[in-house]
């Protein structure tokens, strides 16, 4: 613990850790490094120093900074940190503690997602997900949203994918009735569904469970790369994991 809170210590100057990301994408000598990021050679020098003390970064035969093999793995963490702490307020009334480890461990993925905390907006980015999708939507959620049936509509006609997982004792909305049965719509459920997934080829949205374990559909879009793979990732592994089949409560097509 004393190595890491010393690490933790390195970690806490913002201008240390500007330094690693610029030297990550380029080698710099000292006085470039000073210029690049607005501060005084001396003051560079003395946030260089002490990243070369605990082993982050290095200087080659040229002069030039890089970071070490060590540096590049503490950066590579950081993502996840920088996701938490922008997110604090929300990650205090919502839970990921339910996830598989592989997920909670790869979160940073998800930094560059965009937060919506209004529910309306939320449901609103999804109908538009659906809207714009071209080949497939996949929606894990723990109700149907009667709002996104005639879009749902829509895209079967001109061909796209659907994959839904529903909990296996989910009673659907008053006046809901599902798509009939066709190749294009495989339908899954599961015991329990604590988070909510909806996404396309395009983009992808995420949503937690609170605290008190309800789904207040507050969370993350994002047609970012990283997280719509972390988000297919974590689809998949509840699809490989539910059973076919509609929930028991699924009223007739």
């Amino acid at each position: 613990m004393d190595r890491l809170s010393k690490l933790l210590f390195e970690l806490s100057s913002s201008e240390r850790i500007n330094i690693m990301s610029e030297i990550q994408k380029q080698r710099l000598k000292l006085s470039h490094i000073s210029k690049r990021l607005d501060m005084t050679v001396t003051e560079a020098s003395r946030h260089l120093q002490r990243l070369s003390e605990a082993k982050l970064v290095e200087k080659d035969v040229e002069g030039l900074y890089k970071l070490t093999p060590f540096g590049e793995l503490t950066l590579s963490l950081l993502p996840s940190f920088d996701f938490i702490s922008k997110h604090r307020d929300y990650f205090t009334t919502h839970t990921i503690s339910h996830l598989p480890h592989e997920f909670i461990n790869r979160i940073g993925d998800l930094l560059n997602c965009t937060f919506t905390d209004d529910v309306m907006v939320a449901f609103h980015s999804v109908e538009n997900l659906i809207q714009a999708a071209q080949e497939y939507v996949w929606i894990l959620s723990n109700q149907v949203l009667m709002s996104t049936l005639p879009f749902l509509e829509e895209a079967v006609k001109r061909g796209v994918k659907f994959r839904l997982i529903l909990p296996k004792d989910m009673t659907p909305p008053p006046g809901f009735k599902p798509i009939p049965a066709i190749p294009l719509i495989q339908r899954r459920t599961l015991q329990k569904v604590d988070v909510i997934i909806a996404m396309s080829e395009k983009q992808a949205r995420v949503a937690f469970p609170t605290t008190d374990k309800s789904m207040d559909h507050i969370g993350f879009g994002s047609t970012d790369d990283r997280s719509h793979k972390w988000c297919k990732d974590l689809f998949l592994y509840y699809w490989e994991r539910a059973t076919p089949g509609k929930p028991k409560g699924y009223p007739p097509p």
